[in-house]
Parts: C-alpha cells; structure tokens; sequence
C-alpha cells in the first residue's frame, strides 16, 4: 500500500511503486478527467499539476502521469483536472477556451487546461510566447490550433494582472483557482518528499525513458530507487572554475539556471529543442546521461563542452569523461547499482563559444536525426586554442569528433577553415543510415556552428 495526496485528499492505493501514474489515477482512484493517450509522454493527455515542498515554500510543474512512476508521486500534491474545477462554473481559462471554439473532441482539454494552470502558477514572465511553449507538450488532432491559441492570448493578456506576491490568492479571487487549493497547500507543507535511495533496486529518476522502454519491468519490478527530487543530487553551482550539476536537476532546472544562461548565451533557446515542457519538468540531467542515446540531446552538449562524470555505487565512487563513458547502443560505462551524483566542467570563458544544433522532421517535441554541438576557445587574436565537436545520430553512439577538433586548432575562423575542417570531418564519420543525408546535415551544422562563432562566414562555401 501507499498514501498518496490527490486534490487535497490522502488515498490509499495498492499499485505497486513502479506503476504509470496515470492507471494509477484512473483505474484505483477513479479520477478519469486525466486521459491515457500515446502513453509515451508525447501528447499531454495525461498531464496532472505536482506540487513540492522545497525549502519551507511550494513549488508546482506539470508533467505527464504516464511517465511518473507511482513512488515519485509519494510526499507530493498531485493536482487532475478535477481538483482545478470551480462550483458550478467554469473557470477563467476553461471559460477561454469555451468561448474561442478551443474544444472539438474535448479528449485533449484537460491536459491543455492543466498546462495553462501550470503556467499561471508558476511563470514570472507572462507572454503569449511562453503560454505557448507551456502548452506544446499537449497535442490536438481537432482545432489547427488557432483557436487555442486565442484562448490562450485572452488568458495571457489578463494575467498580465497577477499580483505575483499574492499569486494563490489572486488566482483564486480572479477564478483561476478553487477556494480549495489553499487547503492542497496547508496539506502539503505538513508533508515532504521522501526518496529510496539507501537499497538496492531500479534506479529511477525522472523515468522518461524507463516507463517507455521498460514499463513492464518497471511496474512489476520490487523495490526501486526513487532519487528523482533528491536534494543531495540536485544543485547548479560554479567553485573553483568549474561548473558542477547535480544528476537530479531536472531540464527545466537548467532552463530557468541564471548561472547558465549567463554563462551560455542562446541557452533557453537550445533547451526548447529538448522536448516539451511537460518532459522537461520530469526529465534529470543524470537520465539522459545514463540512458545511452545515440541522439542524447544533452550528451550532446556536455561532451562538447568536455565534461565528467562522478558516479557513486556500492564499491565507491570514482569518475570518468562523458567521452569514454558510452561504449555501444543504449550502453555506458556504468554499472547498475552507480548513479551519476554530478557531472561538472571547465567554465566558459568571454572569448568562447557555445553553439547547439538540431535537425528532425518536426522542429520541436521530436528526436534529433542528427544533432551536434561545438565549442570553442580562441585567445583575443581570435586564434583557436581549443575545439570540441560532438556529433550525434550517425551510429550506435554519440561520436566525439576529436580529428575535426584537432583540424581547427591553431586557426581563426574563416571560409577556409570551415572547408578543410569539413574535409576532415566527412573522412572522420561513418553514418549507417541514409549516410548522403546525414553527411549533408553534418557540413551544414558545422558551418552553422562556425557562423555563430564569425558570421561573416559566407554561403557560398556551401555550394
């Protein structure tokens, strides 16, 4: 059994820990507003608003329950579509889309409407850019989105109000939220999170990935260690010229980084490729990192970027560089009982650069066919003193481009360098698939990666 917090209630469940938290919701508790779509966290159907006590103040995210494992909801506030509802009427933004023809089907608005809620909760820039990037983890198959779109323009335009000293409150009198939302937070600060991180199972974090690929396992497996949350593994932090992040931070946390986005510019930019908001709530730096992807959006970056990785298991800890640690498709370094308690790098000085890029069919909410990352170090002669070039999708795993690298050293960058360090980098891949295309992508990002560091860069090397 296991006590849970939902809209303000304890109840009690008998799934076990490792169950999806949507069936959860739906089939032991009867809470059937939260709908079951691609349970692959890509729709938004499922999404429920999580609210966490972290250091004597509430914090709340959206996320998607078909990823959440039962044991990561245990200490927290779970918030359904049904626990947002007003008396009797419907609320300021159910009301919204009610009036801008935003529902067809319906089977997608509670998800909408939660990720809207969310966003009125919790952001601190009130734009009808940021609404939309709350909500595009969530997928309508009825409106063209247009008509949401107005809904959520009118709701932004009228949040633009927000007391943001007396948010609760003011969302309250202004019929965002129910009076009872005052009682789901007095209930949840007499409680806390609480993780399993002392035994021996499954190690769990975020479970993006897990509930994909392992969901069986998963839900049937005995006693896994939940450290998704854990503040002993959260932190973003800079001593010592080195930047250290904790395994458990999730993406959002690095989104929302000052420290980060002071340090990378074009940061916020780059995350919003890594999947949707609803994900990057619940996904951990140290689970993209140990999940081995070939196409890791995040391996990515940090191989570029040169980093480590401290791990800590049953025989101690130790470290290794993200170069060495992936070793085979969806394989790592890793053993099964270690956890990657931080990575951490060389900071970024002001004549570096740091360029992302990403290639797939749709430009957000999609896996990369290709993706890759360059940074580079040059003195004030503009000379390049130090390069690292990381490619991903051209085999089982990420490649380190350590003779593209190398071929950039020593040179400014230029027309010329460009050319040959795209000579050396087509002898230096070996793509398995579609290998024309991809060595296509491959000289055009690098080109965009040399552009973003000297835009005087031309075109016409491309041809």
């Amino acid at each position: 059994m296991a006590t849970l917090i939902v809209n303000g209630q304890e109840r009690v469940v008998h799934s076990t820990l490792g169950t999806p938290l949507v069936n959860v919701l739906r089939d032991e508790l009867g809470l059937v507003g939260t709908k079951i779509g691609c349970l692959e966290g890509d729709c938004g159907a499922c999404a429920i608003i999580v609210g966490e006590k972290i250091n004597d103040e509430i914090k709340y995210c959206a996320l998607t329950s078909c990823l959440m494992p039962l044991g990561n909801a245990i200490g927290r506030s779970v918030i359904t579509i049904e626990g947002t509802n007003l008396d009797n009427r419907l609320s300021r933004i159910q009301k919204a889309f009610v009036d801008h023809n935003g529902i067809q089907c319906g089977f997608c608005t509670p998800g909408f409407i939660i990720s809207a809620i969310s966003f009125a909760l919790t952001s601190n820039e009130i734009t009808l850019d940021n609404m939309i990037n709350a909500v595009a983890g969530n997928i309508c198959r009825c409106t063209g989105y247009k008509s949401i779109e107005r809904a959520l323009d009118e709701i932004v335009n009228d949040l633009k109000r927000i007391d943001m000293k007396n948010r609760i409150n003011w969302l309250i009198n202004n019929e965002y939220l129910p009076e009872k939302f005052l009682g789901y937070e007095k209930q949840l600060k007499t409680n806390s999170a609480k993780t399993s991180y002392h035994n021996n199972g499954k190690i769990i974090a975020g479970g993006t990935d897990l509930l994909v690929q392992e969901e069986e396992a998963i839900r049937d497996g005995s006693h896994p260690r939940f450290i998704w949350g854990d503040p002993s593994l959260k932190t973003i932090r800079i001593e010592n010229a080195k930047c250290y992040i904790g395994g458990a931070t999730t993406v959002s946390e690095l989104y929302s980084s000052t420290i980060l986005n002071n340090m990378i510019p074009r940061f916020k930019q780059y995350l919003r490729l890594v999947s949707s908001t609803l994900i990057r709530n619940m996904a951990t730096v140290g689970g993209n990192i140990a999940n081995g992807s070939p196409i890791g959006d995040l391996s990515i970056m940090f191989q570029a970027l040169d980093a480590t990785l401290f791990l800590r298991g049953a025989q101690g800890t130790r470290e290794i560089a993200i170069k060495d640690f992936f070793t085979g498709y969806k394989k790592t370094a890793k053993q099964d009982d270690e956890i990657i308690e931080y990575i951490y790098f060389n900071t970024l000085r002001p004549n570096d650069n740091f360029s992302f890029e990403k290639i797939s069919k749709r430009t957000h909410l999609d896996m990369a066919t290709v993706n890759s990352c360059l940074k580079l170090s040059r003195n004030k002669q503009g000379i390049i003193e130090q390069a690292s070039f990381s490619v991903g999708g051209l085999g089982p795993t990420i490649r380190f481009m350590s003779e593209t690298s190398k071929a950039l050293l020593g040179k400014v960058v230029s027309d010329e360098t460009f050319i040959e360090a795209e000579r050396v980098a087509q002898k230096e891949i070996t793509p398995r698939s579609r290998p024309e295309y991809k060595r296509l992508l491959v000289r055009q990002q690098l080109f965009l990666h040399l552009k973003a560091a000297n835009d005087s860069l031309s075109s016409e090397v491309l041809r």
